[in-house]
């Protein structure tokens, strides 16, 4: 028997802590003990030397990230058991870009029976039917898509921007932590892609420096290949877009052709910019947000005055996630993962009150957004608990979504004084130079590792901070947060301005403070 997708989900999830144990391991991925020995068990029989091994209840991997991709690169397709869902991306990528799929041919070439490819295309309609799209057969040929082309789309790129990187160098390559049938996929888009690929990089570039934006990592691969697929499939009369959306999307000048603008403008909607773009304003949704936000405030243990600040900045969030749920899209944070467990109460809060999101728009919250919206809250909570301005000045380097960022500068905050200069992904390593800054913070062992190598000044921190965060930063010179003003200093700054104006500048200039 063969690895598993699972299978290396479990590798890399021990591999990412080093030590876990096996009961955190079971519940992580709702199995029984035993069967995660067996399933260790049969990762270590493909390794001339045990990856994972399991002492006193403890799941212990001595694997770099390096060495877990190069056990990945060396496994083929005859060590490799597929799952049904890997097998029709396959099919849905090689309809969109070849026009159709001979699945008799494909799945013969996998070595798999008539009956799991029956039992598979039953999977694929039932796929499609959610998205607004069916399977037509074309004489002679094989197996088309037909409907809604941006659903279409938006599946497409959804498949594929795990499976690509962002080079420096402004170059798209493949993850080199793809399993056989990844790299399978990607190959199908590359040679599609490749052609179209640096000019759609200068677009997305000069789009963003023209409106001072940058995107989180995911983001920025999945707008990426939107801008190539606009490209590489122009779009015609014969094109189906049904437009039926949850919410108006944005309105922003991408292009002047306005069908083709629109639709950037609905990709943009699904974006995690760094600061909230100007949403249309949706007065169900600016209801049903402030609804939510007064019942988990109203039920926290110290309920704080809620701000019209605070509203905005969720129904932001809000707006995007319905879009990219409305399309059957979401961007996994795989780097945060304890917030239940780091705030329970709250989560719990949080969860009880989406049935207002439900009743509206249909829109059940996933973890991934009831982690962001316990974030957010929390964020908040911090924030309205609450001065010597001699700040650090930091840049925090990761991939993960503002928001959680947003979360993490608000928790550090409570303990030590600092200014936050910048996000940046990994693959923007070359804008450091532009940036003023004492400390680059990140969290992954990965981007430590690259940093440093670079000489850089880069500290590795918790995402939820700790005591030996705090020695960290404190041995490298932050300084404690204090809680007073020099008086005169204050006054000279805000004196002679007008109340609009002062209530401006307070906002701007002491946002850590006034609320």
């Amino acid at each position: 028997m063969g690895l598993s997708y699972n299978d290396l989900s479990l590798l890399r999830y021990i591999q990412k802590r080093q030590r876990i144990s096996l009961s955190k391991v079971a519940l992580q991925f709702q199995k029984d003990e035993i069967s995660i020995r067996r399933t260790i068990e049969r990762i270590n029989l493909f390794s001339h030397k045990p990856l994972v091994e399991i002492q006193k209840g403890f799941c212990l991997s001595p694997l770099t990230y390096k060495e877990f991709v190069d056990f990945i690169q060396q496994i083929t397709m005859a060590d490799y058991t597929s799952s049904y869902i890997e097998r029709i991306r396959i099919m849905i990528v090689t309809i969109f870009f070849g026009g159709y799929v001979n699945a008799s041919s494909l799945y013969e070439n996998w070595g798999l029976s008539l009956t799991t490819k029956k039992q598979d295309t039953a999977h694929l309609r039932q796929l499609l039917a959610g998205h607004g799209l069916y399977l037509v057969t074309l004489k002679k040929k094989g197996l088309t898509i037909e409907g809604d082309e941006l659903q279409l789309r938006f599946l497409v790129i959804d498949i594929l921007h795990p499976l690509l990187e962002f080079t420096p160098e402004n170059r798209i390559a493949a993850r080199r932590a793809n399993t056989p049938l990844e790299k399978q996929c990607y190959d199908l888009a590359n040679a599609d892609l490749q052609p179209v690929s640096h000019q759609a990089v200068e677009q997305l570039n000069f789009f963003l420096t023209e409106y001072n934006l940058s995107l989180n990592y995911p983001s920025k691969k999945f707008l990426l290949l939107f801008i190539c697929i606009m490209e590489i499939r122009p779009i015609d009369e014969t094109m189906k877009f049904c437009y039926r959306l949850p919410l108006a999307p944005l309105n922003i000048h991408f292009v002047d052709d306005i069908k083709k603008n629109k639709l950037y403008n609905v990709a943009f909607s699904m974006m995690n910019f760094s600061r909230s773009l100007d949403f249309p304003f949706d007065k169900r949704l600016w209801y049903t947000t402030e609804q939510f936000t007064e019942q988990v405030v109203s039920h926290l243990k110290n309920p704080f005055t809620i701000q019209e600040e605070f509203i905005n900045e969720l129904y932001n969030y809000l707006y995007r996630e319905i879009t990219l749920d409305h399309f059957h899209c979401t961007f996994v944070d795989k780097t945060v993962e304890n917030t239940k467990e780091q705030f329970s109460d709250l989560y719990e809060t949080v969860g009880k009150y989406e049935v207002y999101f439900k009743a509206s728009y249909n829109f059940s919250f996933m973890d991934e957004h009831l982690s962001t919206l316990t974030l957010l809250v929390q964020k908040h909570i911090l924030r309205n608990r609450t001065i010597n301005r001699q700040y650090k000045k930091i840049v925090v380097m990761t991939s993960i979504n503002f928001e959680r960022v947003s979360f993490f500068l608000e928790q550090i905050k409570e303990y030590v004084e600092l200014q936050w200069m910048g996000t940046l992904n990994i693959n923007e390593i070359h804008r450091l130079k532009d940036l003023d800054y004492d400390y680059i913070l990140c969290f992954s062992s990965r981007i430590f590792n690259i940093l440093h190598a670079h000489n850089l000044p880069v500290l590795r921190m918790n995402f939820f901070v700790d005591s030996n965060d705090m020695k960290t930063l404190l041995a490298n010179g932050f300084s404690t947060r204090k809680h007073r003003f020099l008086t005169t200093s204050f006054v000279s700054e805000i004196g002679g301005k007008s109340e609009s104006e002062m209530e401006a500048y307070l906002k701007e200039n002491y946002g850590d403070y006034f609320v």
